[in-house]
This record gives C-alpha cells, structure tokens and sequence, in this order.
C-alpha cells in the first residue's frame, strides 16, 4: 500500500505553478478534468446565449469580458472552445506588433486557428466548415473532390451571387486547400496573407496575394458571409496588454475598436468578437476609445471571485489523481490540505483561481518538507499563512524556460510561420529583456517595411531588418530602402535577417543585395535557424503572460522587468545562434538544452541543470519520477544515462538521496542548498 503522504512527497506538487499559465487555446491543450463546471458557470451561459443569438439571426455582437489578473480569463476562453466548437468556429487572436498590421493579423490568425481540428475530429474547422456549405451538402463530399475545380468554383459563385471579394481566386484556392495536399500549405499561406512569389501564386491560379490590409478585410468578410450558410466563427482577442501602446503610455485599444466597429459597419455578419482584458486596464484605458466605438460593446461580461466552496473543488481536481493511488483512500477530496486554510487566507469568503492554486502550491510544498501542514495559529489573523524555505527563484525560472521551450519546439516548425513584423518584434524584445542599448523599432523609417527593422546602440549605431517575405517584387522595394540608409550614412553596422531566397542573379532586388550586403565588412546577412525563431518565441510568450500578470514563478506573479531580470541572471538566451551572430551575447553552452529533435547532441551539464532546477522547486521528489521527467524533457538521453547522472550528483552533494537501500520505487531525493 502506498500512503497519500508517500505519493505527494514522490511526485511532482501537483499545483505547480507552471500549469498555471493559460494562453493560446489551440496551442496548450487544458486540462478537462481540472476543470470544475460551478466557477464562472453564469459567464459561460451569456456567451453561450449570445452565441445562440447570432447563428439565429446572423448579425454579428460583440462581448467584453474583463476580470482581474489570475481570474481565469484566458482560462474561460479555452474552455468556451471545448464546449461550443460544435456551435462555432473560434480563433485565438493574442496580441500583435504593428497596429497598421492589425487586419492582417487578424486574418492570419483566424486561418492559423481554423486549420485546428476541434477535439473528437479528424479534420480542421476549415474542412468543417466547408462541408458544411449548402452547395456541398448537396452532393457528396467525394463527388465533389472528384470533379473539376471550375465546376466547384461556379457552383460557389452561383451559392455567393454578390459580395464575395475575389471570388474566383478565393474560391479556387479553397478548392486547392482541400483537394490538392501538395498545393495545401500554399493555400494556406495564401489566405493568411503571406507575400508569396511569382512561381507560387501561379501554381494556386492567383494574381497576387493578399498583402494589404484592405484585402485581410474582405478575406475575413468571406469568411463571413459564407459562415452564414454554416456556423458563425468567434474571434477571440486576448491578452491585450501586450498591445502597441501610444505616445502617452495608454494602450493603442482604439485600433482594435476601430476594427470591430468596421466588422459591424460593413456588415461583416455571423460573427462574435470577444474582447478579453484585465478590470484595471479596461478602466485605464476605456476613455481614450470613442464613445461611438464603445457603443458597439453589446455587452460587459465581469469574472468575479470564486467562493470557498469553488476554491476547494479546484484543489479538489488537481489532487485527484495521487488521490486515485492512494492507499487508503483519504476521507477528504482535498487531502491533504484543508479548508481552514482557505478559511484562514480568505476570511471574506472570496478569491481568485490563481490564488487558490498558489496557496495550494505553497502548502504542499510544506507537507513535502515537514510531513505536515503548517500551523494556522503561529501567523496574526490579518496576514497570510507563511511560505516554506522558497527554493532559488532562478531554479522556479529555469523550469518554467525549459518547459516553455520546449513547447515552442513542438509548436514553431517553420520560421515562415511568423510575418515579418512579427519577427522583428520578438526580437526586438529579446534584446530589451538583455538591456541592448537603444534598441528602437522602425529604423526603416520612412518606407512600408519600417515595421520590418529596428535599431541599436550596443558599441555601436547598429540597424536590423528581418524579411523573410517570399515575393522577389517585395525584396527589391526592401534592399533599396535598406541602400538609402546606407547613403544617408544612419548606422555603423547593418544586419540582414532572412532565410528565404535571395532571387536570381539577373534580379534588381539581388543586384541590389549585392552591392549593400556583400561589398562592406560592416553589413551582413545572416541566416536565421529554426532554433532561434524557438528562443525567441519562448521569450515572446513569458513575456505577454508578464504584461498581462498572468505569469507566476514560484510564488511570485513577475511584472516584465523581473522577467527581464531572471532573463539576464540565468543567461538563458546565451545559446541563441542568431543573437551570438548578431554579437549581442557571448557564445556559451548548449545551443539545444531542451533536448528536442534537432540534430544537436544534448550535453550532461544541461541534463545536470535541469535536474538540480526540479529538485530544488520540488524540495523533495520521488527518484523514478525524477528519472522520468527528465527524459520526458531529454526524449533523445537514456534512462541510465539519466540514473548516472543522479547518483553523479549525489556524489558532489548537490542532491541527497534519502533512503539508498530502499525499493528504486520508493526511494526520495531531496535537495541540498549550497
């Protein structure tokens, strides 16, 4: 028999707060069974009910859902997929980098989300969606595939007879998407507003694509209009305070107010748009958007705190499964805390989710260490219960990086999978979060692509500009923009980002290239990897949970300067090739500590550090579980290498092994301070 003591000190503290960080409902899958149907149910049932709303009468609404930092905002938002993706269609649209981008990034991120196969399906909303056009219900599916991409696009335009934007190309490429798989990824990227090149718009039968923001508007207003024969398609805008802010430090919110009252304007129908933001920010900034504009509010949906009885159901679903191996079975759902301490920490019988998983945290870090629960009498009843010895903030940090990395190692497999923009944005930060003098956006000032560079002044003037735009039209408008900064004499150093092609010899576009890029020791190109794109995208989304006050490390809730700082104590962008390349850091360890499936060998140091990380924010863990972990963060290192590595580290006294002579199943390993 095994003890619920025995499994909680074993196993990983099952409110540990990485979980806790909610974003991209497409991207990290939650948890259904740490969900608890009571909290937030009334929220739930308005949306719902507007939604109901507009798939009956197809005119599109639009919601406000605010709620404090750590209320479960991001949280409801995932879990409104889950339950009406029958109902609708959803889009996850998170912050963006340039508010001159936004309908492009709109669009982009809608398609990114329809390309999404909802849970218990085998095919994206898109394919869904499709079928479910009255021309194509009309016919079998497979007829259809089998016919002739003329005939599907008049039966289309004969269903669409007004008001479809490019209907010709647009529904020819819907055609390709779905029946061609070697044409599908340039379909794709095609309707998300990638700027392809000559070759790939004549192979999907098009002109040209859809690189402005009046065409990502009227694609989304397809997308619309079609949605009236099917369902409607929800466009979720979330973690806002990572927006482009104004002159005066205020939140550029009257963009995306701008773009909604257009949605509504221009009768975009089927849609709901969901704008999510934090109480506070909402208050800050309301009275800078135009009264007409928030009239088109349909209405103000407020999270408000949970009650004892909620917060004690959520500790409930994180312990259920130790609960499920424990022998005896404990006689309370929330063994081994109790409701006392809720009782003690909230004595107005009201708290947030995120705060009722952080004192669950806290508390089982205690049991971990002492075999008990604090006592509730030692600390005055005004203040909170106090917290175990913390472990180093650097190791809670490192763990949440690792973890984090490695999903952008599952999630980012192209760097084309970024605009431009975006990339320069991502960047942008890294070196902000690293305290590079002066780093600026726009050092392309005066051209379309200034959102595609930025400047510094680390030892020297020093100017960046990142396209990976596929178009050879495109490319030679950016080398002459970069070539008149080079006249104007603007920068000592001047850095090319791109991957892509660089175009025939006989191009302007390239002859240009030739004569800035490679005439001059002071200006480079440089070729980013897929790696960096993963650096930077892990730094992009702590980030965006920091501005929104959604990020916690250990028991801290950091604001964007105490990540920077963990940022730069732990040197964990250090590895990046791409910013050794731009001599922004010093080359230093291994350039893959997540271990994920890029060629490059894993080191033992990394596999050491992770290991001491997880020891030391655990306090105590079950050797086989550690072992197992770690491979779960090393898929490519073995078990035993991993086990050597452990009994390595005992050795050196930097972890303690508990009972050596114990069953490998049963043996603790605790951690040492230095």
């Amino acid at each position: 028999m095994t003890s619920l003591q025995q499994l909680i000190q074993r196993n990983l503290n099952p409110f540990d707060a990485s979980t806790f960080k909610p974003g991209n409902f497409w991207q990290e899958n939650q948890d259904p069974n740490q969900e608890v149907e009571g909290i937030h149910w009334a929220v739930l049932q308005t949306i719902e009910k507007t939604l109901d709303q507009v798939a009956s009468d197809r005119h599109t609404r639009t919601l406000l859902l605010t709620g404090d930092s750590g209320s479960g905002k991001s949280y409801l938002l995932g879990r409104l997929k889950r339950q009406l993706n029958s109902k609708a269609f959803f889009a996850y649209i998170g912050p963006w980098p340039d508010s001159d981008y936004l309908w492009r990034h709109t669009l982009r991120s809608t398609i990114d989300s329809l390309i999404h196969a909802p849970e218990g399906q085998s095919e994206s909303q898109l394919v869904l969606w499709l079928k479910g056009l009255p021309s194509l219900r009309d016919r079998t599916f497979t007829k259809w595939i089998l016919g002739e991409r003329s005939i599907f696009i008049r039966d289309l335009r004969a269903s669409f007879p007004a008001g479809i934007y490019h209907a010709k190309e647009f529904f020819g490429v819907l055609y390709d998407l779905v029946t061609n798989p070697e044409l599908r990824p340039l379909a794709y990227d095609w309707l998300k507003g990638d700027d392809l090149d000559q070759e790939d718009l004549k192979a999907l039968r098009v002109k040209r694509s859809l690189d402005s923001e009046d065409a990502a508007h009227h694609i989304l207003g397809n997308f619309g209009r079609l949605a009236a024969a099917t369902q409607p398609i929800v466009l979720c805008f979330d973690n806002l305070d990572g927006i482009p802010r104004l002159s005066e430090d205020k939140l550029d919110l009257q963009s995306l107010f701008n773009l909604n009252s257009t949605i509504h304007n221009d009768n975009l129908n089927n849609f709901l748009v969901i704008i999510s933001i934090i109480t506070s920010s909402w208050r800050q900034n309301c009275s800078a958007i135009q009264p007409a504009d928030r009239a088109r509010i349909h209405e103000i949906v407020k999270l408000h705190p949970i009650n004892l009885e909620q917060a004690q159901a959520l500790w409930a679903t994180r312990l259920a499964p130790i609960h499920a191996h424990a022998k005896p079975k404990p006689d309370s759902a929330i063994a081994p805390l109790s409701a006392d301490y809720l009782n003690h920490k909230f004595p107005r019988g009201k708290t947030l989710p995120r705060n009722t998983l952080m004192l669950g945290q806290m508390l089982i870090t205690h049991f971990k260490q002492h075999g008990e629960l604090p006592d509730l009498t030692t600390p005055p009843p005004d203040q909170p219960v106090q917290p175990p010895v913390d472990p180093p903030i650097q190791a809670n940090f490192k763990v949440t990086w690792e973890k984090e990395f490695k999903l952008a190692q599952q999630q980012v497999t192209r760097i084309s999978q970024f605009t431009s923009p975006e990339l320069i944005w991502r960047l942008r930060q890294v070196l902000e979060a690293l305290q590079v003098p002066q780093a600026t956006p726009q050092f392309l000032t005066s051209s379309r692509f200034a959102s595609y560079s930025l400047s510094h002044q680390q030892h020297s003037r020093t100017g960046i500009v990142w396209s990976e735009d596929r178009n050879m039209n495109t490319f030679y408008h950016l080398m002459n923009a970069c070539q008149k900064q080079v006249k104007k004499n603007t920068c000592d150093r001047l850095y090319f980002i791109r991957a892509e092609k660089l175009g025939k010899p006989k191009n302007r576009g390239q002859q240009i290239y030739q004569q800035v890029f490679q005439s001059q020791a002071a200006r480079h190109h440089l070729k980013p990897d897929l790696l960096s794109v993963q650096y930077l995208e892990t730094y992009h989304k702590l980030a965006t949970a920091a501005q929104g006050g959604e990020l916690v490390i250990g028991q801290t809730t950091p604001h964007l300067k105490d990540l920077q700082a963990f940022v730069r104590q732990s040197k964990v962008l250090e590895s990046c090739p791409l910013l050794q390349d731009l001599q922004v850091v010093a080359a230093s360890g291994d350039p893959n500590p997540g271990g994920g499936d890029e060629t490059i060998e894993v080191d033992t140091s990394a596999i050491a550090d992770y290991i001491l990380n997880i020891v030391a924010t655990q306090s105590l863990i079950g050797r086989m579980v550690l072992v197992q972990n770690t491979q779960k963060q090393f898929p490519k290192t073995e078990k035993a290498t991993i086990d050597t590595m452990v009994k390595t580290l005992c050795q050196q006294n930097r972890i303690q092994l508990l009972d050596p002579n114990a069953d490998p199943a049963g043996q603790l390993i605790c951690y040492v301070p230095q």
